[in-house]
């Protein structure tokens, strides 16, 4: 049971659709940090705890790999965006840097958004066009029906001066866009979206490296 159960996970983790880099770079960062050569990973791990160590965050160490998970992260949290993610330190030659591998749903939502406005703008276009086409359906049917004789006023309201009965054959002037459904605030927050996502594709991962390099460089923690 525990083999066709790891073979499954195994088998979905391996899933091609996840791996290919440009569905994988919508909303997952990668990156690096240059540390002090001399800092070991726990340490390093130490500097770091006072920023990942947050409300609804859990932390988990095996040897030079940190991983964490948060569940609704508070507004307050400086790595609110990316919900997990792993850190690892690594050697390179006489120098030593901290590896990031991020994850954010946050990111992937407002990639998303974009295309769901889309599709309300392009449905609202469908419905114009389905009333429109059954409009000219029911006024053809009106034309090709038998007019309706015109009422005349009796001489004494016409002497009176009251107003002549309309003309039933005559279309009524009505706003061409009254009850119509406009597609416009679907590509307004189409465009909204795609621009927060454009701004923060780019912004979250330097804030990310700008905070981690601030924590590392920070005083050790006190025992």
């Amino acid at each position: 049971m525990t083999g066709t159960a790891g073979s499954l996970l195994s088998g979905r983790a391996a899933s091609p659709i996840m791996k290919l880099p440009l569905i994988d770079a919508i909303w997952r960062v990668r990156g690096e940090v240059l540390i002090d050569p001399a800092l070991s990973p726990d340490e390093a791990f130490a500097r770091l705890d006072p920023l990942l160590r947050t409300a609804g965050t859990t932390l988990n160490v095996a040897g030079s790999t940190l991983t964490y998970a948060k569940h609704n992260p508070a507004a307050q949290d400086k790595l609110a965006t990316f919900t997990r993610g792993n850190m690892w330190v690594e050697r390179v030659g006489a120098e030593a840097v901290l590896r990031f591998d991020l994850f954010s749903h946050a990111l992937l939502l407002c990639f998303l958004a974009p295309l769901l406005f889309l599709g309300f703008a392009q449905l609202a276009i469908a419905i114009n066009d389905w009333e429109k086409a059954g409009a000219e359906v029911s006024e053809k049917a009106k034309d090709d029906a038998k007019p309706k004789p015109v009422k005349k006023l009796n001489p004494v309201d016409e002497f009176l001066g009251a107003p002549a009965p309309e003309d039933p054959s005559k279309k009524k002037d009505k706003k061409k866009d009254e009850g119509r459904h406009s597609p416009d605030k679907g590509y307004f927050m189409a465009g909204l979206f795609a621009l927060i996502y454009l701004v923060g594709r780019w912004l979250e991962p330097w804030l990310v490296r700008r905070r981690l390099r601030a924590a590392l460089a920070g005083p050790p923690p006190a025992i």
